[in-house]
């Protein structure tokens, strides 16, 4: 009789799942590796670059360097690239870079090659918007920006090459032997349809929004929109991911191909409707309300019906009496839940403009982050050098737990300062702390964030030796 499935998991090494991961990377072409190493790496340099931003924020603040930086604007503009490419490089890369592995060699090199050059000259678009004297940084919500030329034309750069690729995935075939499950492919494919749609938002709004609004209100209509398709896009490559490591975890498949299309086509199709919305004019109250309402009405079904799948799938799997083998998968796929129920609670519990609202989309964006973070693990082994692999099969867990227990104990801090009133975008000067509990609430937050950043820091190093490790030629092989 063969093994349980839940016996083979349970091994501490687990022989079996990462003898998987080194044949993906025996299997995969020349072609997929490259495609697949070539997103990665703008989805790790997003974060580097993102730290070195946060870093250069703390450092501006230091009063002995007051002289050197003379534009006052200059750190804002510093928050603003570091928000975007935090979230919506890292995003949009980090699942580029799974369907890279899937389809790599069933895309058209040029429309590859041409989605890679947009995407790089994206990225130093963002940056030097940031060095542009006197450029005023818009925090507009979803994707704040900086209302210069050069970063609006790295903006739009980036969001082509991403879109570019975003429609070859689409257009290309299933492989018939994948190396991501089904289920799993479905969701990544339905993720890039919703960042398609998202850039039809964009762009339809950019026709319509009255050019005379002031910048903040201006920017906050483009952006309103899109930005809701692209939190959709985002929970469906989560749970894409969410999927991809419960097949690693177990061995068999959570859903089958036409359950997870209707799950997630039922989550990013109705944002379809925003372009359309968009096109008819962002100043109509139609268009902010409708974002809103499907934010509100379609994220959380999908959402938990995947988690009680999931659930229902762990406990089939584990072997009868034996104890739950929180492996690394695991740790991290159950924080991401963890804090995508958190989000929705929170959420839940918003009432007006205070720190619960950015309490919220902390938890939010985490969730999605620490199972992009899980699965990166075993996407590196594939495409790393054997021994370089069979090292990733142990590590992650550690750093994994403590992202996951930092970012949440951000997420609860914000909130708890939200409960008594403690206004949203307010910095320095402009926070007014009233009460004991909006202190001890950024205390919270203070420590929570601290927890976040060196969980942040420990996968970074681990991901960086990696793609150090891909100048040599060789993969893991079977």
């Amino acid at each position: 009789m063969p093994p349980h499935p839940a016996t083979l998991s349970a091994a501490s090494a687990s022989p079996l799942l990462d003898t998987t991961v080194r044949r993906l990377g025996a299997r995969a072409t020349d072609l997929r590796v490259s495609v697949a190493r070539g997103w990665f790496l703008f989805a790790i340099g997003s974060l580097v670059l993102a730290g070195l931003l946060s870093l250069l924020l703390v450092v501006g603040r230091l009063p002995f360097l007051g002289a050197v930086f003379t534009d006052p604007l200059f750190f804002k503009r510093a928050l603003v690239v570091h928000v975007d490419l935090a979230l919506v490089v890292w995003f949009q890369a980090g699942t580029a870079a799974f369907l890279a592995f899937a389809l790599g060699d069933r895309l058209p090199r040029h429309v590859v090659g041409l989605a890679f050059a947009l995407g790089g000259a994206g990225i130093a678009g963002l940056l030097a918007g940031a060095l542009m004297p006197g450029a005023q940084p818009i925090l507009s919500n979803y994707v704040p920006v900086i209302d210069h030329p050069v970063f609006l034309t790295g903006l739009t750069a980036w969001f082509a090459g991403s879109g570019l690729f975003f429609a070859a995935a689409l257009a290309a075939p299933a492989p018939t032997h994948g190396d991501l499950p089904d289920d799993a492919l479905v969701a990544l494919r339905t993720a890039a349809a919703g960042n398609l749609i998202a850039l039809a938002t964009f762009v339809a709004a950019w026709r319509t929004t009255l050019p005379g609004l002031p910048a903040i209100g201006y920017y906050e209509l483009l952006m309103w929109g899109g930005g809701h398709a692209l939190q959709a896009a985002n929970v469906a490559a989560m749970l894409g991911l969410w999927l991809f490591l419960l097949h690693r975890w177990s061995g068999r498949a959570v859903l089958s191909p036409t359950a997870s299309r209707w799950l997630l086509s039922s989550l990013v199709l109705p944002h379809a409707s925003l372009p359309v919305l968009a096109l008819l004019g962002t100043s109509d109250g139609a268009y902010t309300e409708t974002a809103t309402a499907l934010m509100r009405w379609t994220i959380f079904p999908v959402l938990l019906i995947v988690l009680g799948l999931g659930g229902r799938h762990v406990l089939q799997t584990r072997a009868p009496g034996a104890a739950l083998n929180l492996d690394r998968r695991l740790t991290g796929l159950t924080g991401s839940a963890t804090l995508a129920g958190l989000g929705i609670v929170l959420g839940a519990f918003i009432r007006g403009s205070n720190t619960l609202v950015p309490g919220h989309y902390h938890a939010a964006i985490g969730a999605v982050t620490l199972a992009l973070m899980t699965a990166a693990y075993d996407l590196v082994a594939a495409l790393s050098p054997l021994s370089l692999a069979a090292d990733l099969a142990r590590r992650g867990r550690r750093q994994l737990l403590t992202f996951g227990v930092g970012q949440a104990t951000f997420g609860l801090g914000f909130a708890l300062a939200g409960v008594y009133g403690l206004g949203r975008k307010q910095y320095g000067v402009e926070q007014h702390v009233r009460s004991v509990g909006e202190y001890v609430g950024l205390g919270v937050m203070g420590v929570g964030g601290i927890l976040a950043v060196a969980g942040g820091l420990l996968f970074l190093a681990v991901m960086l030796r990696a793609v150090g490790s891909w100048r040599q030629r060789a993969l893991p092989q079977p």
